[in-house]
């Protein structure tokens, strides 16, 4: 009788967390822009702030993908997106979905 071992989930390889955007001094300049705009019209400003969801590998922190959200909001919207992918689908339908990359090979 043999048992399947279950695969892991890819949070068990991976981790996802915010960092600055890194944005060319075009983009970077209409987002301060759009953020000033809206701090004037009474928002919080926070447009201004460009963030980047990136996976890393736990064990290497190589990254695998990252995303830039057109703003804070978004951004911290997409960091929970991935992270409950990670916690329910495999590392490769992981991969597969959202288009990242790991040029590390694991046993099968």
């Amino acid at each position: 009788m043999t048992h399947e071992i279950p695969a892991a989930h890819a949070s068990a390889d991976y981790d996802v967390d915010l960092e600055k955007a890194t944005d060319g001094p075009f983009k970077a300049a209409g987002r301060w822009f759009v953020g000033i705009a809206d701090a004037v019209l009474g928002g919080d400003g926070s447009d201004a702030m460009g963030a980047t969801a990136v996976v890393r590998r736990i064990d290497n922190n190589a990254e695998v993908l990252r995303i830039t959200g057109n703003n804070i909001d978004e951004a911290e919207g997409l960091v929970a997106l991935i992270r409950r992918d990670l916690e329910e689908m495999t590392r490769e339908q992981f991969l597969r979905e959202w288009d990242g990359k790991d040029g590390v090979e694991t046993a099968s």
